[in-house]
């Protein structure tokens, strides 16, 4: 329920606020994306085995497209299309960031059913001589 209410307030914070293109207001958008799609790449492998695969794109996919409706949503308010670009491409270059760490190094390794029935898991290791 503490976890609901917190993500509901920083909804409501963030509506309040207009687009500024100094380093600290991208930074923001990049750590959020990061936070958001790494989030919903954890949601989509906890709660959706089956697209295990896709699941850092999917993270990518619906971060990304959520910040470009929010970002045409603010154009349309306030104007200022130059700035809600930018926080955009800042939101989504976290976004990639985010989704592809979690996708390979906090859910990895990836457990996939095999063809002949079972479970199996593979680990990658490198090695250069």
């Amino acid at each position: 329920m503490r976890k609901c209410f917190l993500f509901m307030c920083s909804i409501l914070l963030s509506t309040q606020l207009h687009a500024n293109t100094d380093l600290d207001s991208e930074m923001s958008h990049a750590i959020g994306g990061v936070v958001m799609a790494g989030g919903i790449t954890a949601f989509v492998d906890h709660y959706y085995p089956e697209y295990a695969d896709n699941r850092g794109m999917i993270g990518f996919g619906i971060s990304s497209i959520a910040t470009l409706i929010y970002q045409a949503i603010e154009i349309s308010k306030y104007g200022d299309t130059r700035g809600q670009i930018i926080d955009a491409a800042s939101h989504i270059a976290g976004s990639a960031l985010g989704a592809f760490v979690t996708d390979k190094y906090i859910l990895s390794p990836v457990i996939k059913e095999s063809p002949g029935g079972g479970k199996s898991v593979g680990i990658k290791v490198t090695h250069s001589f």
